[in-house]
């Protein structure tokens, strides 16, 4: 595993083992910000209250208070097929919550994605 700044990537044969994390493995094809939305909501086990657009997925990911897992790591498979625009503003929240978390909270959150799409998350991160 090759940790490159925040993310984590990963060749698509390695398997990714925690002890005692809570890992949520988000499905392939997801080619909408609502289907990414529900996607997260549904792996991340959100609550009810989660309002299914940016701002209240940052608060969550700042959160997960329903977690009792320390260790949350949330798994790409691939990159969601957003528009260029969106999927910025995604990688940005991402990269923005893992800054949030301090040593020594009740979480750690981190991120993970295929080693395949590292070159196109840096790119979008920096042209951001």
């Amino acid at each position: 595993m090759e940790v490159n700044n925040l993310f984590r990537y990963v060749d698509a044969s390695s398997r990714i083992e925690i002890k005692d994390a809570f890992v949520s493995v988000l499905p392939v094809n997801i080619d909408s910000k609502d289907v990414l939305l529900e996607s997260l909501a549904l792996k991340l086990a959100f609550p009810d209250y989660f309002g299914f657009n940016w701002d209240a997925l940052f608060d969550c990911l700042r959160d997960f208070s329903w977690i009792e897992e320390r260790d949350i790591l949330l798994v790409h498979q691939e990159l969601p097929k957003l528009s260029s625009e969106e999927l910025k503003v995604y990688l940005r929240l991402l990269r923005d919550a893992i800054l949030d978390w301090r040593p020594g909270e009740a979480h750690r959150f981190g991120v993970v994605f295929s080693l395949v799409d590292k070159e196109s998350v840096e790119r979008l991160l920096r042209d951001g």
